[in-house]
């Protein structure tokens, strides 16, 4: 994945109060916001984003770009809907920020959330374009709301800053699905073209759900996925194979004491003796020298949880003894 500095440029004009994206515009940007930030931070480690407002008085910068996603949140959520969104001063003041980065090995790239009608005028914009493409700055514009009003003037901005198709620009008509999921299946997310592949039949994940009924659920199922097995490499170790190996065991152990019920009570000495498999391969295993201590802990603590089984099983064979007795 490419490694980028982001600004995103959310739009918190009066227009955002409007109701026809569930549950308004406002709520549906904020929400494709959160997962555009952690989706870009995701895609490379070194990665950073920050957040402006481009309504009100004067544009704000929340944060500048960084790699903490829980600031990135907060700032979010500090974001107050009010004034009209000037679109040319956010992206302006954004490719500032951009030119401060820590890291200039970084790719700069604005991310401008468009919901309300652009008040600049084409020349202004086509003039955008070209500052932007002369000083290597990428934009992605997500329009919405006010989608055919603002098409002419998106697409000359568009076109006299895409060379070499690095920009994008993603229109999300009012309609069922939320703005965070069109987003999912762009490559304003994916610029690798990663939804093409999932796009159909969910190939581009290992979970067998299609990507563009649940995305979110597909996209969480991924992240929660890498961070499973990241945990589990720095807390266990090789625990997980040797662990697995031992259940395997017990209930090899446990199988002929299920195949032969008939023979359990002529001869319960046999069937109160199986528990002993799961003691012996513990033993085995703690007798190993080359084995570390929190590891011989974590198996013995597998293995004792595997044992009630067995010996619930050996328990109703031991039991018709007592009544052989009087006999």
């Amino acid at each position: 994945m490419p490694l980028e500095a982001v600004m995103l440029c959310l739009d918190n004009s009066d227009y955002t109060r409007n109701g026809d994206y569930m549950p308004t515009r406002f709520d549906s940007q904020s929400d494709a916001a959160n997962l555009l930030c952690g989706a870009k931070l995701n895609q490379n480690p070194e990665n950073c984003a920050g957040i402006l407002a481009s309504a009100g008085d004067r544009i704000e910068v929340m944060i500048t770009p960084t790699a903490d996603l829980g600031r990135l949140v907060t700032e979010l959520n500090r974001v107050k809907i009010g004034g009209n969104s000037d679109l040319l001063r956010a992206i302006q003041t954004a490719q500032l920020a951009l030119k401060h980065r820590q890291n200039k090995k970084q790719k700069q790239r604005i991310i401008a959330f468009v919901g309300s009608p652009v008040t600049a005028s084409d020349k202004e914009l086509e003039t955008l374009g070209k500052n932007l493409k002369k000083n290597s700055v990428a934009l992605d514009l997500v329009s919405f709301g006010e989608v055919e009003e603002n098409a002419p003037k998106l697409e000359k901005l568009m076109n006299a800053l895409n060379s070499s198709d690095s920009s994008h620009m993603l229109e999300v008509p009012v309609g069922p699905k939320l703005l965070s999921d069109l987003l999912l299946s762009s490559p304003i997310i994916n610029p690798d073209g990663e939804a093409g592949g999932a796009g159909g039949e969910g190939a581009g994940f290992e979970f067998g759900i299609n990507a563009n009924d649940d995305p979110e659920l597909a996209l969480a199922l991924r992240i929660s996925m890498e961070e499973e097995r990241a945990r589990q490499q720095q807390t266990e170790g090789g625990a997980p194979a040797e662990g697995t190996a031992a259940p395997a065991a017990a209930s090899d152990a446990a199988a002929p004491a299920a195949a032969a019920p008939a023979a359990a009570a002529a001869a319960p000495a046999p069937a109160a003796s199986m528990p002993v498999a799961p003691d012996a391969a513990v033993m085995e295993a703690m007798g190993m020298d080359d084995m570390d201590e929190e590891l011989r802990q974590a198996l013995l603590l597998s293995m004792q949880e595997a044992e009630p089984a067995p010996a619930a099983a050996a328990a109703p064979a031991a039991a018709p003894a007592p009544a052989a007795a009087p006999a």
